[in-house]
Order: structure tokens, then sequence, then C-alpha cells
């Protein structure tokens, strides 16, 4: 059930099982004016209104005229694709009659035989390929440690917190 604020007119959705109670005496607040008022309950002899539904008809088309456009001197030529002439659609013609004409396909759907195949998922790499990655991932952390410990007193010269980083490792000195 929609509510609306009598002094501010802010719209609110209650639910069904909220709704049901409004004979109850129930009263409401307003988020946005903070006034509070008893909406009416919903009579149970009124259906609820259904939504209206307009038809539509079919337009009647009539064939497109291009426009006559000269390019500018020195420009190139634009190709320009052809428009489809649209017929006249009668009152008694669909819509869908109308439109269809607006999307012919000009070439049909590839069949699957000429659809590309889709590639064989690569390989997955050899056991040498993995274990020479894990070695050198290895040795590069070792010599980040090495070249950390070689240069600790430059290193805490030029970033003095770093020695925090030295002293919880135990490796001040």
């Amino acid at each position: 059930m929609r509510v609306a604020c009598p002094e501010c007119a802010a719209e609110y959705d209650l639910p069904p099982a909220f709704a049901a109670r409004l004979s109850e005496g129930r009263t409401l607040r307003c988020a946005r004016c903070g006034i509070t008022w008893a909406p009416q309950a919903p009579s149970q002899a009124e259906p609820p209104e259904a939504p209206a539904v307009a038809k539509i008809s079919a337009p009647a088309l009539a064939p497109a005229a291009p426009a006559a456009e000269t390019p500018a001197p020195g420009a190139p030529a634009t190709p320009t694709a052809p428009v489809p002439a649209l017929h006249a659609a009668s009152p008694d013609s669909d819509l869908s009659d109308a439109l269809a004409a607006l999307f012919v396909a000009d070439d049909p759907p590839p069949r699957p035989a000429d659809r590309p195949q889709p590639q064989a998922p690569a390989s997955a790499p050899s056991a040498w390929a993995t274990a020479f990655a894990w070695t050198g991932s290895i040795l590069l952390l070792f010599g980040a440690a090495a070249a950390a410990w070689h240069w600790r007193f430059d290193l805490v010269e030029a970033w003095p917190p770093a020695v925090r980083a030295f002293i919880a490792l135990g490796l001040a000195g």
C-alpha cells in the first residue's frame, strides 16, 4: 500500500502486513517532516487498480529520402550505405511487419563450420620450468636480504625508521 504524508506529500510503501493493521488505529511518522498521522486503511471491497495498458498502433511509415549533402572541397568522399525502403503501413498491418523492414539481415549468420574453432589451452609448464621459477624467486629473496644486511648502516642513515625493522628481526648491531 502506498501512503503519502498529509503535510509534505512524501510517499511511502507500506508492507502488506503493516497495511493490514492500519484498521487497529496505527499511526505513522513522516521521516521528512516528523508529523504523525493515522492513514486510512484500504477498504476490502475495492480491488486494487490495475495499471492501464495502452495499445500501440503501427505508424504510417513513408520511404525515407536521403538528404543530399555536398562534401567540402578536398574532403574525401564518404561512402553511404543504402537505406532500405520502408513500406507504408496500412492500418491493418502489424507494427512488427513495419519494423521488420528496418532490420533485414544482409548476410546470413555463419554456419557452425565457418566459425573459428576455439584454440586448445596451452599446455602446463614442465616440472623443470616450475622448479627453475621457484629457485629463481627464492634466490632473489635471499639476495635482497643479504643486501639489506650488508648495507644496513646506510639504510638506517638514509631512512631512520628502518632501525625498528632491524631490531624486530634481531639484526641490530
